[in-house]
């Protein structure tokens, strides 16, 4: 079971939401960015990068959690949950964010595509610091809770001030 959950989770990542195998496996060839880094002069567009590089860094923590065994019924449950109610935002994000960094080949570009565009961390280790995995996974669940992961209500909030 955990094999599968690890496997279909890598899929999530490479296939940027949907679960397409043959893409999955195209990391080989990964698509080149034509803008690289963070688009600090485009607010709506760094808002929606900041977006992903926290759920980037949910997702990696959440396979770490699977890989070490730590506290996994509850943080795949409260990971599935969240995931659910923030699906369409990551989705409108990583669409989004395709098209800014890699052009007319944004439909070839994969979430794992995007996070080297943005130079976002592979592994979540180095993020930890000092709080152990154990830790970290222990309190997943509570923080997917928090207003920061709420990403479909930080992108209704952006859209309405700027209609202002």
């Amino acid at each position: 079971m955990k094999s599968l959950l690890r496997a279909l989770l890598a899929c999530l990542l490479l296939a940027g939401g949907s679960v397409r195998g043959e893409e999955a496996v195209a990391s080989a060839e990964a698509v080149v960015a034509r803008h690289a880094g963070y688009a600090f002069e485009r607010p709506d567009l760094l808002l929606r990068q900041r977006i992903f590089g926290l759920a980037h860094g949910v997702h990696l923590l959440l396979s770490g959690c699977l890989d070490k065994d730590a506290n996994t019924e509850g943080v795949q449950q409260a990971y599935d949950a969240w995931h659910a109610a923030q699906h369409a935002a990551l989705e409108g994000v990583r669409v989004m964010l395709a098209e800014h960094h890699f052009g007319a080949r944004a439909t070839e570009a994969h979430w794992q595509d995007i996070a080297r565009a943005l130079g976002l961390k592979e592994t979540i280790y180095p993020s930890l610091g000092t709080v152990s995995l154990q830790e970290a996974c222990a309190t997943l669940p509570q923080a997917l809770t928090q207003p920061r992961y709420d990403f479909a209500r930080q992108l209704e909030m952006n859209d309405e001030s700027a209609k202002q």
